[in-house]
């Protein structure tokens, strides 16, 4: 059985630190101020989630999403580069997750393995992740 897992990396992806320590609007305003899944600065892609890793990447989300993973665009790059491991940014709070908790562990175990590295460089290929310029 496959299962949706989506990639978000923007605003709503930045860490706390780079937020700074000033309360957040609410509103119209902390829309404006987060960016949003629809914001020009965010960017979004799914993949089918199977026992063996991720399928194919696409733009944007059909459906609702079982994981959902959120990554600064600095960050997003360093994973990307190798600098930085999506399990490390996770328990650093720099990659935010909402939805199924055994479906994380999954994804985190298979970004230790080649197969993530394989992955990495295909999706990096792909003109829609170029374009992201992450």
């Amino acid at each position: 059985m496959s299962r949706l897992v989506t990639l978000i990396v923007g605003e709503i992806g930045r860490s706390n630190t780079q937020r700074g320590r000033g309360r957040r609007p609410g509103g119209a305003a902390a829309a404006a101020v987060s960016g949003g899944p629809d914001s020009p600065a965010t960017r979004q892609w799914s993949c089918q989630w199977a026992p063996d890793g991720a399928g194919p990447v696409a733009p944007g989300c059909d459906g609702e999403p079982d994981l959902t993973l959120s990554l600064s665009p600095g960050d997003a790059a360093l994973v990307r580069q190798g600098q930085l491991a999506p399990s490390v940014a996770f328990m650093q709070g720099r990659l935010k997750t909402s939805g199924d908790n055994g479906l994380l562990l999954e994804v985190l175990a298979w970004t230790a393995t080649p197969a993530f590295e394989t992955a990495l460089r295909s999706w990096a290929a792909d003109p829609a992740m170029a374009k992201s310029g992450i």
